[in-house]
């Protein structure tokens, strides 16, 4: 079978793999409860006070409140899946049935970090009908709604890579999330609270930093920009995937 075959094969297992974990649609349906019930809190706060509505936002603007909670759910079940069949030891015939490490690698990120980052995307438009509901003359541009799409999508894409990689690297559900919970969150708030410069520095250069930048255009330090923001995010991204896809490729699967 020629490896693009293979590689199509293995995506389709990835696939039925998500859905027929019942994790999978537990963090679905906790992320899409989440992200509604943040919007219609959102919503009803601005139509009770209009007065505190800055001038020139749209519906959009306010599902930017719940984006954090939207990557932490995405990376929590990116983390979940690429480790499910290590905790029950389904890797075995995992492999078995695709024995080209490199294939299930790249069907594994693709599918995993594609079905989440969408379904986070999904989630947060969706909550922006919900403001809209509450505040109708705010109206929703399609413009806004394509450029902020965009800019989420970056910040969901590369927490769902981070999720992946961090599964791949621990093999353990419990080390991933610790590790990804202190990467986005303690580790950029702790660090930026202590009166040194070389932990402000390391907490800008952490990705919970950069999403936070990208998300509400505010950072640890006045020096950040969009582009290292991005840069940030891409390369810790990678570099988890690159631990993650070494010990996939390298290790026995059972260790």
């Amino acid at each position: 079978m020629s490896p693009a075959l293979t590689l199509v094969r293995a995506g389709r297992a990835e696939w039925s793999r998500i859905w027929t974990v019942r994790s999978s649609w537990i963090f679905a349906g906790a992320l899409l409860v989440v992200v509604l019930g943040f919007g219609a809190v959102i919503g009803n706060d601005a139509s009770g006070d209009p007065s505190e509505i800055t001038p020139g936002s749209t519906a959009w603007d306010g599902i930017r409140f719940t984006g954090m909670f939207a990557l932490f759910g995405l990376v929590a079940m990116a983390a979940v899946i690429a480790t499910a069949d290590n905790a029950t030891g389904g890797i075995v015939p995992t492999l078995q049935w695709t024995p080209r490490r490199g294939i299930l690698l790249a069907a594994r990120t693709a599918v995993v970090a594609g079905t989440t980052t969408l379904l986070g995307l999904l989630s947060m438009t969706a909550g922006a009908v919900v403001v809209w509901t509450f505040v109708p003359f705010l109206g929703l541009p399609l413009d806004d709604g394509a450029a902020l799409v965009g800019e989420m999508g970056v910040v969901l894409a590369c927490g769902a890579l981070l999720g992946v990689g961090l599964g791949l690297a621990t093999r353990s559900t419990a080390a991933a999330l610790v590790l990804a919970i202190a990467l986005l969150l303690v580790g950029p708030l702790l660090l930026a609270q202590l009166p040194y410069d070389w932990t402000l520095s390391v907490s800008t250069h952490l990705p919970g930093s950069g999403a936070l930048f990208l998300i509400f255009g505010e950072g640890p330090s006045d020096d950040m920009t969009t582009t290292s923001a991005r840069l940030t995010m891409v390369a810790w991204s990678l570099a988890a995937l690159a631990a993650g896809g070494w010990r996939l490729l390298a290790t026995d699967a059972d260790h």
